[in-house]
């Protein structure tokens, strides 16, 4: 096997098993690899990497993603514009809390923010670029998957209102089209723990990441703000 077949194959596996093991679609394991230069790494370590474990790859793609992540990109789709975030402003009852709430998919924002200008008839929408800068001091709360204790921590913080944790910030799935039904039958009582996580595990699920402190707030950094009209780039 050639060297460039061989990085191929590896680069296929990595984003197949890195798709599965964080709950997303191959397009967006791919989109992250590509952020984060993790195929470049691949191809330079790959001699190593063919001769571990797919495990040991993984544990290899995750480290160079957390460390990329210091200076993470994330996005905010509204209908809205403002100048500084207002944490007063945030809507309750949410899945991880009142907070500030961003993505690392740019389109899956773009998406929240076009589903929101039909709802309100708005003809523009907005998306927000900021450059998280992940600092030591910060509470960070992290789901990797559609758990039970995903699902214990979201019950809480919609029926409750208000922030139901310590954390400045949380990330982890989001409760989209797809998961939804499922969720609001467990808040509601109707679907037992075990049950709910069953029906979860066949679904396809998206990112999220709240922001819930000033302390978190001033970890952003903003980039750009693109506006778009319908479909279509607007500015």
């Amino acid at each position: 096997m050639s060297v460039q077949s061989d990085v191929e194959l590896l680069t296929v596996m990595s984003v197949e098993g890195y798709a599965k093991l964080h709950n997303i679609s191959i397009d967006e394991a791919t989109e992250l690899f590509h952020e984060y230069h993790v195929m470049e790494n691949i191809m330079l370590q790959h001699e190593y990497l063919h001769q571990v474990s797919i495990i040991e790859v993984l544990e290899y793609v995750d480290k160079i993603i957390e460390n990329a992540k210091k200076h993470l990109i994330v996005y905010h789709g509204t209908v809205y514009e403002f100048s500084n975030v207002d944490l007063s402003k945030s809507h309750n009852h949410r899945d991880f809390g009142r907070g500030f709430y961003t993505t690392i998919l740019e389109k899956q924002s773009q998406e929240w923010a076009r589903r929101l200008a039909m709802r309100n008839n708005r003809k523009e929408y907005y998306v927000y670029k900021y450059k998280f800068i992940d600092n030591p001091a910060l509470k960070i709360k992290r789901f990797d998957s559609l758990s039970e204790e995903w699902l214990e921590f979201i019950k809480k913080n919609r029926l409750k209102g208000g922030i139901q944790h310590g954390y400045d910030v949380v990330i982890g799935p989001v409760a989209d089209d797809n998961t939804m039904e499922t969720v609001q039958l467990y808040v509601a009582g109707v679907l037992h723990t075990e049950e709910a996580v069953k029906r979860l595990r066949y679904n396809k699920v998206n990112n999220q990441i709240s922001f819930h402190t000033e302390k978190a707030i001033k970890s952003l950094e903003l980039v750009e703000k693109v506006v778009y009209n319908g479909n279509n780039l607007h500015i």
